[in-house]
């Protein structure tokens, strides 16, 4: 397996060779549609949008015409300008080089006088009848984690917008904890994001606060700044001041880059939700990639459920008594410094972090005159060097992860590498099916102690209904080759009218005997059997989001 993954590496960049590709001749796709009607009208909207003009062409496909929604020709700096853009208003968009369709494909420009609203058939944000053609389902992601990052390039002057959310969440576990706790855990939580241009978009502010509270867990009603940051843009380079969520990865089931955001552990125990974290970030975009560099300060330390919550360590976490390596402690300045770049079919990037590991270590410790057992959070110092990779080949999307690490004992190495099929037009529906399969590998086998992926393999299934409401639906297992733990998931998706969403969670843990609470402490923390904790914590996880 280790022999593989290189070699997927090798062949990710054989592919991506700038030698078959010209970078001057990119276009961004914003989705396709069976009534011609419906895209003229989303690229007219696009257009007053986002500043740009966009065409609509006719393509060709084996279960009849789409119109696909693109921009014209961009360069590398104009594609990436136009990508931050649209990922700051919530528009997804994903990358085509060279010859878009086929020879017979007609192609019309749209009036930036074209309809100002999206026809009611296209539900607001681009979604619902909008679909990728002979792409995988992940093609959405083949820009790279920079798109997701939500920097708030290219507005026009005085353009600001304010969106609000509130949710409504609960979860049912099958079982009562290993310490008594509840089986239903119900929740409110509360998001605003408000973005505000000015100085013919070279200048602007992003706010987004997030709260939660918890009907159970004291530790899971919190209040975090997600981001509050200020850019400024110049021709060729970005720069922003403030708390900021960055996100670098590729993979489905384990982002081994992903390393700038402090998780939020009591959020979702699948580690997506991060804390915001402060830093100085300068983006120069150049023909050969983006070059980014950052200046981190204020470690952000991870959250952890309390004694009342669920899907936490079988002892609880002494947050308050957290050490660190470094005699700076909370106030250690970091570095990072990442290059990325898109050549041809493939997005790849690569960085060097120097700083304040975000995955602690634990220490049990006896409280002062009890005898009751806590684990100590230490922080340590770290060296971690990463790639990320993907390539989109016809319905194919290949992806590869990889990290080297040193700070924790010696220096190591791990890798995730995978790959997504997708099945458009499954069945001779209108529905998209992707199969997705990812191995997982850490040098330190049992001894890792901050991640359950050691030696294990993904299996899952993503279903794309396409339809007005946005369906969709994904299933996984994630299985332990050597020890026969296993971890079912399920993430499913839709939209309730034009002001709601749904969104149904679920986790089955198995393949081993769950904890008790009187067992030896020696059993307690066997580190081989990492989801023993967990045994007890089945769930179905159902929230409903208004958004205003």
């Amino acid at each position: 397996m280790k022999r593989w993954g290189m070699a997927v590496a090798v062949q990710l960049l054989l592919w991506g060779s700038p030698a078959a590709w010209s970078v001057a001749d990119q276009q961004l796709v914003f989705g396709s549609f069976r009534d011609h009607g419906n895209a003229v009208g989303w690229a007219g909207q696009l257009t007053q949008r986002l500043g740009r003009p966009f065409q609509v062409e006719r393509v060709h496909h084996a279960d009849g015409d789409w119109y696909r929604v693109r921009s014209e020709a961009l360069t590398e700096v104009e594609r990436v300008e136009l990508e931050r853009t649209a990922a700051a208003r919530g528009l997804t968009a994903w990358v085509i080089h060279g010859v878009l369709a086929n020879p017979d494909t007609i192609t019309s420009a749209v009036p930036a006088e074209a309809a100002a609203g999206a026809p009611e058939e296209v539900p607001a944000g681009g979604r619902g009848s909008a679909r990728a053609v002979g792409l995988p389902v992940s093609a959405a992601r083949a820009s790279g984690a920079d798109a997701r990052s939500g920097a708030p390039a290219g507005f026009r002057s005085g353009t600001s917008y304010t969106d609000f959310d509130l949710g409504l969440q609960t979860r049912a576990y099958q079982q009562t904890g290993i310490h008594g706790q509840e089986r239903f855990q119900p929740s409110l939580s509360a998001r605003l994001q408000y973005h505000r241009g000015w100085d013919d978009g070279r200048s602007s502010v992003t706010f987004t606060p997030f709260a939660r509270l918890d009907a159970q867990d004291a530790e899971r009603t919190h209040f975090d700044v997600r981001e509050l940051f200020w850019t400024r843009l110049g021709d060729d380079w970005e720069f922003h001041l403030g708390a900021r969520q960055i996100f670098w990865g590729v993979t489905e089931f384990n982002h081994l880059v992903d390393i700038i955001n402090q998780t939020d552990l009591v959020e979702s125990p699948d580690g997506e939700d991060k804390l915001g974290q402060p830093m100085a970030q300068l983006s120069l975009v150049r023909d050969w990639g983006i070059l980014d560099l950052f200046l981190l300060s204020g470690f952000r330390e991870r959250t952890f459920p309390g004694v009342d919550g669920r899907l936490r360590a079988v002892l609880p976490v002494d947050t308050d008594g957290a050490r660190y390596a470094s005699g700076a402690g909370r106030a250690r300045v970091d570095g990072a410094v990442r290059w990325s770049h898109q050549l041809g079919p493939i997005s790849v990037g690569a960085y060097h972090f120097s700083g304040t590991s975000r995955d602690p270590r634990f220490v049990p410790e006896f409280r002062p005159g009890t005898e009751d057992v806590v684990l100590v959070p230490e922080y340590h110092v770290i060296d971690q060097t990463g790639i990320d990779a993907q390539a989109i080949v016809g319905d194919w999307a290949w992806k590869l992860e990889t990290i080297s690490r040193s700070g924790h004992g010696d220096r190591y190495y791990a890798y995730t590498a995978g790959f997504e099929r997708t099945l458009v037009g499954v069945f001779g529906s209108r529905s998209d099916l992707g199969l997705v399969a990812e191995y997982m590998y850490d040098q330190r086998g049992a001894g890792a102690f901050d991640t359950l992926f050691e030696n294990d393999l993904a299996l899952g299934t993503r279903w794309q209904a396409n339809d007005m409401a946005d369906t969709s639906a994904l299933v996984g297992m994630i299985w332990d080759v050597k020890t026969r733990e296993y971890v079912m998931t399920l993430e499913a998706s839709r939209r309730l009218g034009s002001s709601w969403t749904a969104v149904l969670e679920g986790r089955v843990f198995g393949g081993v005997d769950a904890l008790k609470a009187d067992m030896p402490l020696p059993q307690l923390l066997d580190g081989r059997y990492k989801t023993r904790p967990l045994q007890r914590d089945d769930f179905v996880q159902l929230e409903l989001t208004r958004y205003f």
